[in-house]
């Protein structure tokens, strides 16, 4: 099933409602349930069917609102949704689905206005949503809309002119009538009031002005202050720089971020003094490729700092994994990427100097008793969103896309509100539109895409992988080693296998909310987790699936490995 592409169930006696279980079908491009009974909402998964061209929902019994996840699926080419008791307003999400051809809302119970972002459908060809409580005005964006031959607004509550188009001065006034106040050239209709308009019209124009004016003047005040501000500080600034090349040793006031900015020496010289030459009893932690170390420095600032072994030390120095981190954090900006504050290449000492994460890596955590039992489920679901809209930032919202390659639990630090950073990206890579990408093979093993073992192209989806490990490592309290493989073979024992028995059972049985959440939070796991890269969700597909909150089928004390696989909750 998970290759089927169309679904046509149309004109049966179907009941019940629509089953959550058909967002796992990525590959399908047609769902077509018109002409049926069925009731309830229409389920958010939907928007996992990111190649989906055309939906067909009309003519049933559903009701609800129309769900923001439709918005994900921007290929749709049709969608109609008539003849059902569909409530609340048109999201103006549905204005991403840039290929949208028919737009099918009528006969139904929609209220609010026409959102103006539909006037982003330039290939629209068919616009009916007759049949509603829509109030308001068309808006001034469909007179963009050239492609349009066909449209209905009847049966609604619409006022104002028709948008000056082909498609609206051209159609019938049975596609018009029954509404609060609409004017235009179609006729049967009354024309449009041209004095009282351009009175209005004045009238904005004016206040429009008076606006303009009034936020002229004050911004010629903000620049004017914000440059004299400029000044200041940079007067301030020189005179510091000038008592720190006259005084070096006076550093007691001296700040971490200033020095990094003007003077490396100071820089370099404060860091061996902070770490007393990198002595062992300032160590924290050893990442991939260099020792860890915590430094206070004179400001009062903590920092900690990952030494590279130098050529003057008697191992062997590979200064690309160095160099990948400087060009991998010099330009993020995100509150779950840990923050690189400087970096100094030596002939003595070669280091990168981060923000102090209080609390060390989730593995550190996970490892001890007394502080896994402090790391409570809520703190866990927690890490877990904010370690998904990392990866979704770095992998869709950074040009050049970046993926990180080693993502592991010990490459996932936690600050004292428990916030996660990730960090160590040593061999992360940027994914560059005009290279193969080719590379060697990177990763810890345990957390590696098994795709690696065929190929050494790196794609987005060999973190997509990593982030499922860490996942069930951080639900289960310890790595799933074999569970990875089972759940996804014939070993019966395996995958039917209770969640709540593989769950950390340092902490006390999940109740209510957050039993939900962890049903949920191992269904993406194991989504994740697919030996086909292809089936696996993005990263913004699993950032945004756990922001959404929806009630599980199945009770928790009783779901298994095989149920949550085949997405049965």
């Amino acid at each position: 099933m998970a290759q089927l592409q169309v679904l046509d169930l149309s004109s049966n006696n179907l009941s019940g409602k629509i089953p959550r279980e058909l967002g796992s079908l990525q590959l399908l491009l047609d769902l077509i349930l018109n002409n049926n009974g069925i009731t309830g909402d229409i389920p958010s998964e939907i928007g996992f069917l990111s190649r989906l061209e055309r939906l067909n929902l009309a003519s049933n019994n559903l009701s609800g609102a129309i769900p923001l996840q439709l918005s994900l699926c921007t290929k749709l080419l049709s969608l109609n949704l008539s003849q059902n008791k569909i409530e609340r307003s048109i999201p103006p999400e549905i204005g991403n689905a840039r290929f949208l051809s028919v737009l099918d809302l009528s006969q139904n119970l929609l209220t609010g206005r026409i959102p103006p972002d539909l006037g982003n459908l330039r290939v629209l060809e068919t616009f009916n949503i007759s049949h509603n409580d829509l109030s308001g005005t068309i808006p001034h964006s469909f007179a963009d809309l050239l492609a349009l031959t066909s449209v209905d607004v009847s049966y609604n509550e619409l006022e104002g002119p028709l948008p000056n188009v082909k498609a609206f001065k051209e159609t019938p006034f049975e596609a018009v009538q029954h509404n609060k106040g609409l004017c235009g050239s179609v006729s049967g209709l009354q024309k449009c009031n041209i004095s009282n308009m351009s009175k209005k019209h004045n009238r904005h124009s004016r206040a429009r002005i008076l606006i303009i004016l009034v936020l002229s003047f004050l911004g010629f005040l903000v620049l004017s202050s914000f440059l004299i501000f400029l000044v200041i500080v940079n007067r301030r600034q020189r005179k510091v720089i000038e008592r720190q090349r006259n005084a070096q040793t006076e550093t007691n006031d001296l700040d971490f971020l200033q020095i990094l900015s003007f003077d490396g020496k100071i820089f370099y010289e404060r860091i061996v003094e902070a770490t007393e030459g990198f002595d062992s009893k300032y160590y924290l932690g050893e990442g991939a490729y260099g020792v860890v170390y915590r430094a206070d420095l004179p400001s009062g600032q903590t920092v900690a700092v990952k030494k590279i072994p130098s050529s003057q030390e008697d191992v062997t120095v590979d200064i690309i994994p160095f160099e990948r981190e400087i060009e991998a954090l010099r330009n993020i900006r995100h509150r779950n990427i840990v923050k690189l504050y400087g970096f100094c290449s030596h002939a003595r000492h070669c280091f990168l100097v981060y923000e102090y994460v209080e609390r060390g890596s989730l593995r550190t955590i996970l490892h001890d008793d007394e502080r896994a039992t402090e790391f409570g489920w809520d703190k866990r679901i927690n890490m877990v969103r904010a370690v998904a809209d990392a990866l979704s930032y770095m992998h869709y919202d950074c040009f050049p896309p970046l993926i990180h390659r080693d993502l592991t639990s010990n490459n996932i630090l936690l600050d004292a509100d428990y916030e996660a950073r990730v960090s160590d990206f040593g061999t992360a890579r940027l994914l560059r539109p005009d290279s193969t990408n080719w590379t060697t093979i990177a990763g810890t093993v345990g957390y590696i895409a098994p795709e690696l073992a065929y190929s050494n192209i790196p794609t987005e989806k060999c973190d997509v992988y990593s982030f499922g490990v860490v996942v069930l490592e951080t639900i289960m309290g310890k790595h799933p080693g074999d569970y990875v493989s089972s759940v996804f073979s014939s070993t019966q024992s395996m995958s039917q296998t209770p969640l709540k028995d593989v769950l950390d059972q340092r902490l006390s049985p999940p109740t209510n909310r957050d039993a939900q959440h962890i049903m949920s939070v191992a269904a993406l796991a194991l989504a994740c987790l697919q030996t086909n890269p292809q089936l696996r969700p993005t990263m913004t597909q699993v950032s945004r699936k756990l922001r959404v909150e929806a009630p599980p089928v199945l009770p928790f004390f009783g779901v298994t490995f095989e149920q949550l696989r085949r997405g049965l909750i």
